[in-house]
């Protein structure tokens, strides 16, 4: 009876574990957003897996492992989408096609170069290799430097309309 009763409560610990989880895990999820909406607050789908639709504006002819995919209701916003594994299905024949996307958004600080300038009590460091997103712009702003911040897509899935 004892040992029915243990498994009982370990059974339901591991289902409440599982479902904490799989909370955790959709938590981190941003489905069907717009590219405006991405690139106008990138910190904040910063590693969700989101989901859009637009139009393939240039594949990469250099490298072939980056595309820019722009909105389809306003080509003035964009969005690059590093293609990783997906590399040998694209080429520059699909530009101008629809695109599904499914990927994890990435961000970088593009002007981090700009604390070697104004950063003079740590002239000895080599760069400024800061471990996320959120401590750049942080020591960027101590300095009084608005951040630019990029937004990219790590390629997940994809359907070409």
């Amino acid at each position: 009876m004892t040992k029915k009763i243990g498994l009982f409560f370990l059974a339901g610990f591991i289902l409440f574990a599982c479902g904490q989880q799989a909370e955790q895990d959709s938590a981190r999820v941003a489905e069907d957003k717009t590219i405006e909406e991405l690139v106008s607050n990138p910190m904040a789908y910063e590693d969700y897996e989101v989901r859009f639709e637009g139009m393939i504006g240039h594949i990469c002819r250099h490298s072939g492992d980056k595309m820019r995919i722009m909105q389809p209701d306003n080509d003035a916003f964009s969005i690059m989408v590093m293609l990783g594994d997906f590399t040998p299905e694209f080429g520059p024949e699909f530009e101008g096609s629809d695109i599904k996307v499914q990927g994890v958004l990435k961000t970088q600080v593009r002007n981090i170069e700009e604390l070697e300038d104004h950063d003079h009590e740590h002239e000895h460091e080599e760069g400024h290799d800061c471990d996320s997103t959120q401590e750049a712009i942080k020591r960027l702003e101590e300095k009084g430097i608005s951040p630019d911040i990029m937004a990219f897509i790590e390629l997940t899935s994809f359907e070409i309309k």
